[in-house]
């Protein structure tokens, strides 16, 4: 039986640093995300393993914003208030 689809399996995701690492995405044509990378590469004129760095990028920028945030919002929720 096959995994849930977009977890990470425990112990089985740890690259060497000094070794590439190769990601293979397979979308097949019922895919929902096939026709927006068809899009993206098409719109962009780039190839589809740039599309997927810059999805990359784009990922992990908006999840640093979101720890930053949370971690302000934290800090705003500890601090004493001057009054």
């Amino acid at each position: 039986m096959a995994g849930v689809r977009g977890l990470q399996h425990k112990n089985r995701t740890v690259h060497p640093p000094e070794k590439a690492v190769r990601a293979t995405v397979i979308l097949h044509p019922g895919d929902e995300e096939r026709p927006l990378y068809e899009e993206l590469v098409s719109e962009l004129g780039v190839s589809g393993a740039e599309v997927l760095r810059q999805a990359i990028r784009e990922l992990h920028r908006r999840q640093s914003y979101r720890k930053t945030r949370a971690a302000r919002a934290a800090a705003a929720k500890e601090a004493p208030r001057a009054g």
